[in-house]
């Protein structure tokens, strides 16, 4: 593990000497007049490529090279675990959507999902390229594989599925996003029913084609559903909302907050938004850049945006109870609200 050295006095780039040595420094920042909280940089020898975050913890990409986050005993709470060169292996399927992932559940009846039959029917390319998927596949606890068809005028415009029972009946559901040429995106579940796989219910498309919307994260207090929130247009004037699923029906709770997004156009990142406690009061949270990128807002609460030191382009992870991401120029940064 990476060790760590440094001054909370005022934020500062790592010296040259102190890469090459491979050690972390760190560097407090005042979060700007909206909110003073503690910020540490940690000094890497190359730019953040990618973070994630996942089941089995929280990773980021420096380089070539990716290391675990984990909780440690420095100021800024967060150190960098070499791992397995291997340990992240999760692509679909040579015949589905390239650069898709394989969405996994360790309980509940569906336990794999993933988008299939690649098309490049829906000339967009929000995410990077024209490629979307034209099916979703499913893959239950006893290994049936079923797959939903789309028509010709949708695709699921997404790159990995999200699997959650958001009732909290042990049967799990499917949050994807499809879009349609006439109405554009609209957030989509789907589950298993008579053992084939089909749509549960789905929020309001955008409006008109080529309107994209990003999942931002499910809140599940234990109390009643989860709830799905996910950011319309979130280049182009950003308006969180949300979505529940209970006795079959979907019900849908629209401008919740503007001035927000949680993804970069052309990017195939996004988990730019997470989930979590961050003032302590024992209730979930969601926290997701401003729209310019530039603060970090907390939607479900009252807690203040907190100023960044530039604009925020990478996965928004949560380690220790403090919240890491990343700057446009890799830049690794550790926020304890």
């Amino acid at each position: 593990m990476w060790g760590s050295r440094g001054s909370v006095s005022r934020f500062h780039r790592p010296r040259l000497s102190d890469v090459i040595a491979i050690a972390i420094a760190f560097s407090g920042l005042a979060g700007g007049p909206a909110a003073a909280v503690e910020m540490y940089e940690i000094g890497l020898p190359q730019p953040v490529s990618s973070l994630r975050d996942g089941a089995d913890g929280a990773f980021v990409m420096v380089g070539e090279i990716e290391f675990k986050l984990e909780a440690c005993e420095t100021p800024a709470g967060v150190c960098l675990q070499t791992i397995p060169r291997d340990s992240y292996s999760r692509h679909v399927p040579s015949n589905a959507l390239p650069d898709g992932f394989i969405a996994m559940a360790e309980s509940g009846d569906i336990r794999n999902a993933w988008y299939g039959q690649p098309t490049d029917r829906y000339a967009h390319g929000v995410l990077g390229d024209a490629i979307e998927g034209g099916s979703l596949v499913a893959v239950t606890a006893d290994g049936k594989k079923s797959e939903f068809v789309l028509p010709e005028d949708q695709v699921f415009e997404d790159i990995t599925p999200r699997i959650y029972d958001l009732d909290g009946d042990g049967t799990n559901e499917i949050i994807t996003i499809r879009s349609s040429q006439a109405g554009g995106s609209a957030l989509v579940l789907y589950g298993i029913r008579a053992g084939e796989l089909m749509e549960l219910g789905a929020s309001s498309e955008n409006g008109q084609g080529k309107r994209w919307l990003s999942v931002a994260g499910v809140v599940d207090d234990g109390e009643g559903p989860a709830t799905v929130y996910a950011v319309r247009t979130p280049h182009i004037g950003g308006r969180l909302f949300s979505l529940t699923y209970e006795n079959g029906t979907v019900t849908e709770e629209n401008d919740i907050a503007g001035n927000v997004s949680n993804h970069v156009i052309g990017s195939r990142e996004l988990g730019m938004s997470a989930v979590g406690d961050f003032d302590g009061d024992g209730a979930s949270d969601l926290v997701l850049p401003s729209q310019d990128r530039m603060r970090l807002r907390f939607t479900l609460s009252d807690m203040p945006d907190i100023a960044m030191p530039d604009r925020i382009d990478h996965a928004i992870v949560i380690v220790n109870g403090r919240i890491v991401t990343a700057t446009r120029d890799g830049m690794l940064l550790v926020v304890a609200p």
